[in-house]
């Protein structure tokens, strides 16, 4: 574990210092992953290349922003990716070319093999129940705002709060049993 900690380090380090190698160490081995959190969120090819595509100008721009006592570093490339996407889902541009795009399709996304199950997360959500399943997919994957869930499930918005609240709280117990 020290060795992929150090390696992380080393490719931060070399980012800082606007190292080109660095980046694209970081775009093989993490491009896949973000695209898949993308083009679940926007449903659309080359949108979602576009946006991966912005996504690592800020990771080059922000790397000073990095910060590895918050966390580690795909999950803030994570947080990159997926407020990006979310950016594009929700600028008029997007909504108006999507217009007709209905919601069922991506309800069961985590029922195809998706490039994040090598970290075991499809696996632990299937463990949560129905509910939980379809608001963390919808919030955290496909973008969906707690409005915009209130919305299409026709549910009070206090509502959409507290059980994403719940449904995260669970999540966590159960990483944190899986890692355990």
């Amino acid at each position: 574990m020290q060795k992929i900690t150090d390696l992380i380090n080393t490719i931060v380090d070399r980012l800082k210092e606007r190292d080109t190698t660095a980046m694209n160490y970081l775009y093989e081995h993490y491009s896949s992953a973000l695209y898949g959190i993308i083009y679940r969120t926007l449903g659309d090819e080359a949108i979602a290349e576009e946006t991966l595509h912005d996504v690592f100008i800020k990771i080059w721009n922000q790397i000073d922003k990095f910060d590895p006592d918050k966390g580690n570093l795909f999950t803030w490339m994570y947080r990159i990716a997926r407020n990006q996407a979310i950016d594009v889902r929700r600028s008029k541009k997007f909504q108006y070319n999507n217009k007709s795009t209905e919601l069922e399709p991506f309800v069961n996304t985590f029922t195809s093999e998706s490039k994040e199950d090598k970290y075991g997360l499809k696996e632990l959500i299937k463990k949560m129940n129905e509910d939980c399943i379809k608001l963390i997919n919808m919030n955290f994957f496909m973008g969906f705002s707690h409005n915009d869930i209130s919305t299409q499930l026709e549910m009070p918005l206090g509502s959409v709060k507290t059980k994403i609240r719940s449904c995260i709280s669970k999540l966590r117990a159960l990483m944190e049993k899986y890692n355990d």
